[in-house]
């Protein structure tokens, strides 16, 4: 019996290496892609709560791009991140903001209310840490159904109502799926919360990798329950 000599680059190692040198390339295109971020990151607090949405917008179409390259990159596609990231973000750019601009604002609205807490409420009031733990899994959940729909804006092309339905339904029907995935957003922001919002940048792309990651099961569930061949 003769055996199949194993092509270059079809190990384990070969593979392990090229999904990070993948991971490496989409984090950085993610960045560029919100480099008008950093300087209201630099700027602190005094650059104002209602600045962050605007410098915040163009991360929509940059995640679904940085989604749909690593998504194909999962799959196993040879086309390179920074060919997938460019397309995606030619052609769902307009979607991406119709998806992600809704939650962004219910996000800022939100944030302002935590930011005016101490003043409404007296904080040694009973209801103060009920008031703030409600707002902060608000934002959890409204933040992780926008996640969801910019991953299935990603890979499908849904329109934005049925992105927004369907982005629901997983929370029923990939239960894992979405814990998972709000596991992986809280613990993000715990993260930058403790050390340092500056590290943003840093930890962006290796999170959209692990949602990306995580989600396959609801991105299979959703091909085969909601498309044709």
């Amino acid at each position: 019996m003769v055996q199949k000599k194993a092509e270059y680059g079809a190990g384990p190692l070969f593979r392990a290496a090229g999904t990070v040198a993948g991971v490496m390339m989409g984090s950085a295109l993610l960045v560029l892609a919100n480099i008008l971020l950093l300087p209201a990151l630099f700027a602190g607090p005094a650059a104002g709560i209602w600045l962050l949405p605007l410098v915040l917008l163009p991360a929509g179409p940059a995640v679904v791009a940085c989604m749909y390259a690593f998504n194909r990159l999962l799959a196993g596609h040879d086309s390179g991140v920074y060919r997938d990231f460019l397309r995606s973000y030619r052609m769902n750019f307009g979607p991406a903001l119709k998806v992600w601009a809704p939650g962004l604002l219910v996000l800022a609205v939100i944030a302002v209310s935590l930011a005016g807490l101490p003043a409404s409420l007296n904080p040694s009031s009973p209801a103060a840490p009920a008031v703030r733990l409600g707002l902060v899994v608000l934002a959890l959940l409204v933040l992780t159904t926008a996640v969801h729909a910019l991953l299935l804006l990603s890979r499908f092309s849904f329109r934005t109502r049925d992105l927004f339905r369907l982005s629901l339904y997983s929370f029923g029907a990939r239960k894992r799926v979405s814990l998972g995935n709000m596991g992986i957003l809280f613990v993000t922001a715990t993260f930058l919360l403790t050390t340092t919002a500056y590290l943003l940048p840093v930890v962006a792309g290796v999170v959209v990798f692990l949602v990306c990651l995580n989600s396959r099961p609801l991105l299979r569930l959703v091909e085969e329950k909601f498309t044709t061949a």
